[in-house]
């Protein structure tokens, strides 16, 4: 037998069975190349890589058409691996050796095209199929065909547990740690809305156009979108578009950003005059909002990546925002910079909990050692940003986080080690508070995490 046991009805032919004459170069179905890209990015990612490195990677040969539907497989794949995964092991007797993983992540991806997608279950059989032969597994190939054939054959049902780690494709210390903050509700509805394809908000440059009058040009271009009543630079669009469509993008009048990000900058009152630092500016996101919000003010970005910069300073060009950006190491010293600041941003370096649904590999790349690590540097940006504002200035802290450690816990540790500060209330959804946790799926949002301080 081959390294997987095959289950019900697929078994050995006789010998006095005619077969099929077989050939040295089999024909590849279309959309082959595109299946195989995918399994290759899912297999990555259980490797260790991250799909910002894996896509471009093993997309880079294929058309904008193939790309997007490489990460569509690829994306959902992730938000589901556990328990498509547990449907493929139903189907085979035993696991795929380390060597062939790669045909068991090819299996997986197909299941999750048959039950998400709306291809046709037999197009996605034969392009799987002959995906084996393209990522170089070819002696599985009449082994890939009898598990989906199978599969299909029997109902084309996932097998669903009780156990809501498997169920809805999450970790078990993520679940655990959710489990310590939160409600078993709470915990099964964090977990479903990060499962779910984001929607597609735009921050409207306002000191350039307003959202009302850039909403008609979205109703010219046939354009479906509404404002955010909670965030007055918001657009939600009714589907996501490619930039290309959006009309003046390439003339910097409006950014992709999710609401929750778009509700950082504003707490920090900026004023013209100003000296402000935003500690942590990748990919620039705040940093031309903040620009946006007062165009009178001196404004240092600092990243810790070089690479990460060069990103920034392109898409802030696009924008016409031009900031000083620095590459500096904001956990462990601000000291290169000269003076004070009235006001900071500390957009901290987190875990990604709470942008699951952006960037599905996260559930899996990330370790719950990680946390303690992230805590501490999270924890040195804070102290070293503190000594560099002014008194009566004001720091924003905010995370992409939904973890009670990186957060809460956080601010009140902060607060202990610096006499000096205190909480300034600021109004969030209509109501006056200290700090603010959004949840993934409130407003329709990212999960975020808000703070701020000021220095007496």
């Amino acid at each position: 037998m081959s390294d997987i046991q095959r289950k019900g009805p697929y078994k050995s032919r006789p010998s006095n069975t005619k077969r099929k004459p077989s050939f040295s170069k089999p024909v590849i179905a279309s959309g082959s190349q595109s299946r195989a890209a995918a399994a290759l990015c899912v297999n990555a990612v259980e490797e260790g890589n991250s799909l910002s490195t894996a896509l471009p990677m093993y997309t880079k040969d294929l058309d904008d058409r193939d790309r997007a539907f490489v990460q569509e497989i690829v994306y959902g794949t992730l938000r589901h691996k556990r328990l498509l995964s547990t449907t493929a092991s139903e189907l085979l007797d035993r696991g795929i050796n380390q060597r062939f993983n790669q045909v068991r992540t090819l299996i997986i991806c197909a299941l999750y095209q048959i039950i998400f997608t709306r291809s046709p279950a037999h197009a996605v059989v034969a392009a799987t199929v002959g995906a084996c032969d393209l990522i170089k597994c070819r002696k599985f190939t009449g082994v890939v065909n009898a598990v989906l054939r199978r599969f299909l054959r029997e109902g084309a049902h996932l097998i669903h547990s009780a156990d809501p780690c498997v169920e809805h494709s999450f970790p078990k210390w993520l679940f655990d740690e959710l489990s310590q903050t939160y409600t078993a509700d709470e915990v099964i509805e964090i977990m479903k809305n990060s499962n779910v394809h984001p929607p597609m908000y735009l921050r409207v440059e306002n000191s350039k156009i307003s959202t009302e009058d850039y909403l008609k040009c979205l109703e010219k271009k046939e354009i479906g979108a509404t404002a955010v009543e909670q965030c007055p630079s918001a657009v939600l669009l009714d589907e996501p578009e490619h930039v290309s469509r959006l009309p003046y993008f390439e003339q910097g009048y409006v950014a992709v950003q999710d609401v929750s990000a778009q509700m950082a900058a504003p707490l920090l009152a900026l004023k013209d005059g100003m000296r402000v630092l935003d500690t942590c500016a990748a990919p620039g996101g705040k940093s031309a909002h903040i620009l946006d919000l007062a165009k009178d003010i001196e404004l240092i970005s600092c990243d810790i990546d070089e690479k990460r910069l060069e990103e920034t300073k392109r898409g802030l060009s696009r924008l016409n925002r031009n900031p000083e950006l620095r590459q500096i190491d904001a956990s462990e010293s601000l000291s290169s910079l000269e003076g004070e600041f009235d006001r900071i941003l500390v957009d901290a370096p987190c875990s990604g909990t709470g942008v699951i649904r952006r960037h599905p590999d996260i559930k899996w790349l990330r370790r719950q050692k990680d946390i303690e690590k992230l805590v501490e540097t999270q924890a040195k940006i804070l102290d070293n940003a503190f000594a560099k504002l002014k008194k009566g200035g004001i720091l924003v802290y905010t995370t992409c986080s939904i973890l009670k450690r990186e957060n809460i816990e956080q601010v009140r540790s902060f607060l202990t080690r610096h006499t000096d500060a205190r909480l300034l209330p600021f109004i969030m959804n209509g109501n006056e508070v200290e700090t603010y946790q959004r949840l993934p799926g409130e407003l329709n949002a990212d999960g975020f995490f808000y703070a701020r301080f000021i220095k007496e």
